[in-house]
């Protein structure tokens, strides 16, 4: 491990992939024992889970606390465009530099683990252990942890404490490890709930809420719900939108929102009952929620004479129905072309279904990822459904035919899986200045 650099620490990550993913938290708690346990040693932890919005929500709540002069730290997964986007301090990424050094300290104690007779911690687990070991080093304020997946059995649950935790909603995805109903999901995401913790969701679902309620009660922890009725869109357009938002305070009118689409002005109300049980003021939220970014979210790059193009990483049928309602409301009236990618474990029939209508004309691409669909079962997806597609499987070639074929003014909509939109935002914005934070 001495002589690692960055590309073999990335490598021996992705070479934990073998241990795939296995439920239970006893393997990133021991590896929290031998680093000395930094998760308590990160300020507030801000614990998130949900199947829909649970990163843009962090997203918020990060830009809400740094606005009110904190320092935080932002724990996401997976990264859009590359590592160090997972570990961030006042949205600066960590160093490539730290990678390798803590790569190194985190494999050490993971050999410890499994030579103790556990198995080996997988790929999630030892990036979480990374993760909190560099925000402890860095002395954050505040932790805006986003779980993986799931809740009761991710790794993040094994934080000692939180301040406040939140499920966004309840979907139906990764079935095939959280369960095939609401509340089976919503069982194994309420496990994030701590005893006599605050937990804000805005969950809607009447089965998966009663779960989370029941969780709730039994261990004392007070929930926050938010509703339709705690928020409402007043103006909305490419550029952004202003919102309504009721939080226990009151009212909060006219708040401008950067992120598009109505679902985030639901994620901004999930975020606002965070940001107030964590003592922010109005100014502080009002400034954060006008200035946050989140790449790869209903994100505009125009291209000089070419089409407008829109990248979403919309990758479950939740998302994509969200996703089309957006793009039918910003943008009336104009020609859509659609280029999709998705991965083979989605429900990859239901999630397209919403968006295929929208579009002129529909390009397939396989995914950066083992587990990519290929183009051309994609594009079988899409004409079973009704909608030919070209299947073109290098997401750059497709990403260029789909930009020839559209008019200037035409939009261009790229979406599903984050190794789709994630490569297709590296080809359109090459040059993209990383800011890092300095060493620690």
């Amino acid at each position: 491990m001495n002589t690692m650099n960055y590309e073999a620490a990335l490598a021996y990550l992705a070479g934990l992939q073998r241990f795939g993913m296995k439920p239970g938290l006893g393997r990133t708690v021991a590896l929290l024992e031998r680093l000395g346990r930094p998760d308590r040693r990160v300020g507030r932890v801000v614990h998130i889970t949900g199947t829909s919005g649970k990163g843009s929500v962090a997203a918020m709540v990060e830009a809400g606390l740094r606005a009110a002069g904190r320092r935080v730290g932002l724990f996401t997964s997976p990264p859009l465009m590359r590592f160090t986007e997972r570990m961030q301090v006042n949205r600066a990424e960590i160093r490539e530099e730290d990678v390798v050094r803590l790569t190194a300290r985190v494999a050490e104690a993971a050999e410890a683990v499994a030579a103790a007779g556990q198995d080996p911690p997988t790929e999630f687990e030892v990036i979480t252990a990374m993760g909190l070991a560099w925000f402890a080093e860095q002395a954050v304020d505040d932790l805006v942890l986003e779980a993986g997946m799931g809740g009761r059995f991710d790794a993040t649950t094994a934080v000692a404490d939180a301040a406040v935790t939140a499920i966004t909603n309840v979907g139906l995805d990764h079935t095939q490890w959280l369960g095939d109903t609401h509340e089976k999901i919503a069982w194994d995401k309420a496990g994030i709930i701590r005893p006599g913790v605050p937990c804000v969701t805005g969950t809607d679902h009447p089965g998966a809420l009663a779960v989370i309620e029941e969780v709730a009660r039994e261990r004392g922890a007070p929930l926050v719900r938010v509703t339709e009725e705690d928020f409402r869109v007043v103006e909305a357009g490419p550029s952004g939108q202003v919102a309504d938002l009721r939080g226990g305070r009151g009212w909060y009118r006219r708040v401008r929102l950067s992120l598009l689409g109505r679902h985030q002005a639901a994620n901004a109300a999930v975020a606002l009952r965070i940001l107030e049980i964590l003592d922010a003021d109005e100014a502080a939220i009002r400034a954060g929620f006008a200035r946050v970014a989140w790449p790869g979210r209903l994100e505009l790059i125009p291209l000089p004479g070419g089409p407008l193009v829109l990248l979403d990483a919309a990758h479950n049928p939740a998302k994509c129905r969200a996703l089309a309602g957006a793009v039918a409301e910003l943008f009336p009236g104009r020609r859509v072309h659609l280029l999709l990618g998705m991965l083979s474990d989605k429900d990859v029939a239901e999630a397209v279904a919403p968006l295929l209508p929208l579009a002129a004309r529909v390009w397939t691409a396989t995914p950066e990822s083992p587990r990519a669909l290929p183009a051309a079962g994609l594009a079988e997806v899409c004409r079973r459904l009704g909608h030919p597609a070209q299947a073109v499987a290098d997401l750059g070639e497709a990403l260029h035919a789909a930009c020839a074929a559209a008019a200037p003014g035409d939009l261009l909509l790229v979406t599903g899986s984050f190794y789709t939109v994630g490569p297709a935002r590296r080809i359109l914005v090459p040059r993209q200045v990383i800011q890092a934070l300095p060493p620690a």
